[in-house]
């Protein structure tokens, strides 16, 4: 069985791809992706556990397209903008239950900290804290070093996309990342501020 099939988040691409490539190419791309997949696992298999092993599936599959000679970072970050705005619409949604807003607002720091966490192997540098605007500065991320460790810098761009579109699913918190480590920014800098004229 093709190993990518257990990884939730790239489950729907092999869909993306038959309908992009058509159905025959599409399949051999995941079956590719899917052995490449397999070979990082069995070669390094300490990667398994690694803080940003999420960003294998990704490296495998723009492997297996770049080899192909297809667009492997438009297609990966394609589909990882539209993960993001279904997740925008979840949290826009959740968001819009009343005071749900405030809430969130009121514990930014909080969930933001324990989103980029050391623990979870990020490097961070708070810049300013709420009531005016709640702003930290990503300064390395795990699923960034491990594709730049495994040569495939570009192929984790498609957390990147996705991240930036489901930061924007908040109701009344508007959110501004201007800049991003995986395109060769010095941090990744995250601005929230509350705005209730944000819907």
């Amino acid at each position: 069985m093709n190993p990518l099939n257990r990884q939730w988040f790239y489950k729907g691409f092999h869909r993306r791809l038959t309908d992009s490539l058509g159905k025959a190419a599409g399949d051999q791309v995941w079956r590719d992706a899917g052995e490449k997949f397999s070979g990082i696992l069995a070669s390094q298999p300490e990667l398994k556990r690694h803080k940003g092993a999420m960003t294998l599936p990704a490296v495998a599959l723009y492997r297996a397209l770049t080899a192909r000679g297809e667009d492997a970072e438009g297609l990966l970050n394609a589909y990882g903008e539209d993960m993001g705005k279904r997740f925008a619409r979840i949290i826009h949604a959740l968001t819009s239950l009343p005071g749900a807003d405030r809430l969130v607002w009121r514990h930014v720091g909080s969930v933001m900290e324990k989103a980029s966490s050391d623990k979870l192997g990020y490097r961070r540098e708070l810049v300013s804290d709420p009531p005016d605007m709640y702003g930290v500065d990503i300064l390395s991320c795990p699923y960034h070093e491990l594709a730049k460790q495994l040569g495939d810098e570009k192929a984790v761009l498609c957390i990147c996309h996705m991240d930036k579109e489901y930061s924007r699913g908040f109701r009344h918190i508007r959110y501004d990342r201007n800049s991003a480590i995986s395109e060769g920014a010095r941090a990744c800098e995250y601005r929230l501020r509350f705005d209730p004229g944000k819907d």
